[in-house]
């Protein structure tokens, strides 16, 4: 049996009661037709275009995301992710089921201020093309366009080390030719980390019931998802899992994992459950692919339908700075120093007396006396300074730190560390230094010979509200 459509409709006009049957049917069709049962609560809403999940990457995990979001997508999930957000980022999305049915999202988000916090704004848009208008008797009235819309504003900010909250305010309209519903709803959501464990909790559609042409109101898809993840193996393999209650459908229970393969590839791979329901066509496996790249990011999600049509996502991210896979820098090679040309001696200069040669008498003949030169020694030249040897190029760099900077003091720096030992960091290598080259003190956390390792961490770091950078380590 499939899900029912929302309400009983009261028509008043013939051509109103076909585009709102039309409407409402099309909003709940795309979240995928599922089996009803007496036992449970379903149908009886608007807005279910609400539900539609954000992002390739979301997807491919299995919709677990409300301990793991990140970016500018984690508005949808959980708006208290964006707090650890440090850079601007955009980001947008397309997905594809069904042939005619089309839903586009476009978001946007940046840091305003330490008190103010993260900022961002989204718009998402599900449409059908067009659709022949007929009258109760089948006379043709014309083309109408059915769509719907969402505009969010979201606000995210840090409460404590490791504790965020967030919030969404939404613009709703669903629109059918000459008929047409708005309203309001919002998001509410936090998260924290503890021990290296991040939960999440996150309440959405919060909102009065949406009413058509003044007929009959439909309440929105309210629902709470919990959620909770982790990273194993060095930071290269992220777990997590949501449960999921929302107020017009079963409960269900979402598992996911990313491997990070390569530094610029991650694979994905999710299951979601719904509790009982054994033959609903929304359980199943779904699958994902990131492709990373300097600032941007592209990620692919296709989640099988067991009923009707796969559902395939494509979405990209692009941050306004550097990216986590950006060339390592490479150390200037120095010249080496020419050595200096030996100076001049300078002792004294050689001086040499001759004899004049006697003028010979005449008369008498004399032997001949052979002039005598005397040579003054040359004194030895004061011994000259080797040259210093060439200096040995730099050494090479292939390690690197994960550092924290910007402590006004030792006594911040050793509360920054009892933190990080807290949250399950490992803190028995940690070091606090001077930092004469950004000022104050940093913590220098632990080194890595890899590049992508220590990206990952101070990744990691970043989404718990720390300050984290990568620095390279000379040998």
């Amino acid at each position: 049996m499939r899900r029912p459509l929302p309400g009983v409709l009261r028509a008043r006009r013939p051509l109103s009661t076909g585009l709102l049957a039309l409407s409402l049917f099309a909003s709940t069709l795309y979240l995928g037709v599922r089996p009803a049962y007496s036992d449970v609560s379903v149908g009886g809403n608007s807005g279910s275009f609400l539900q539609f999940e954000i992002g390739g990457r979301p997807s491919g995990m299995g919709g677990a995301q409300v301990g793991s979001a990140a970016g500018i997508m984690a508005q949808y999930w959980n708006p208290a992710a964006l707090a650890s957000l440090e850079q601007q980022q955009v980001g947008a999305m397309h997905a594809a089921w069904l042939q005619d049915l089309k839903y586009e999202w476009l978001g946007y988000a940046r840091p305003l201020s330490p008190k103010l916090g993260v900022g961002s704004v989204s718009l998402a848009y599900f449409h059908l093309p067009s659709i022949n208008g007929t009258d109760a008797f089948g006379n043709p009235t014309g083309d109408f366009k059915v769509y719907d819309m969402a505009f969010t504003i979201g606000l995210a900010r840090n409460l404590a080390r490791g504790i965020s909250v967030g919030a969404n305010v939404k613009a709703i309209r669903q629109n059918l030719a000459s008929v047409s519903a708005m309203g309001p709803a919002v998001d509410l959501g936090a998260m924290a980390t503890w021990r290296g464990t991040s939960f999440g909790v996150v309440e959405q559609n919060i909102g009065p019931s949406l009413s058509f042409d003044g007929s009959t109101s439909y309440p929105l898809p309210h629902q709470l998802r919990l959620g909770l993840s982790r990273s194993v193996a060095e930071g290269r393999v992220l777990l997590a899992t949501d449960y999921n209650m929302p107020s017009d459908y079963y409960k269900d229970v979402r598992v996911g994992a990313e491997l990070r393969a390569h530094p610029n590839i991650s694979l994905r791979l999710g299951y979601r459950r719904e509790i009982g329901a054994g033959d609903d066509p929304g359980n199943g496996m779904s699958y994902g692919l990131g492709i990373n790249f300097r600032q941007m990011n592209i990620d692919y999600a296709m989640t099988p339908d067991n009923q009707f049509a796969d559902v395939h996502r494509l979405s990209f991210g692009y941050s306004f700075g550097s990216g986590a896979t950006e060339k390592e820098p490479k150390p200037k090679k120095r010249p080496e120093d020419k050595k200096p040309a030996p100076p001049a001696p300078t002792g004294p200069p050689v001086i040499a007396e001759v004899v004049p040669k006697p003028v010979e008498p005449k008369p008498v003949k004399a032997t001949e006396v052979t002039p005598k030169t005397v040579a003054l020694a040359t004194p030895t030249p004061s011994p000259i300074a080797q040259s210093p040897a060439a200096s040995a190029p730099p050494a090479a760099f292939s390690d690197f730190v994960i550092v924290l900077p910007g402590f006004s003091s030792k006594e911040t720096a050793q509360a920054e560390i009892k933190a990080l030992d807290l949250l399950g960091f490992r803190t028995k290598d940690a070091r606090i230094e001077k930092d004469a080259r950004r000022g104050g003190y940093s913590i220098t956390l632990t080194r890595m010979n890899s590049k992508g390792k220590a990206d990952e961490m101070a990744a990691s770091l970043q989404r718990m509200s720390f300050r984290a950078v990568v620095d390279l380590a000379q040998k």
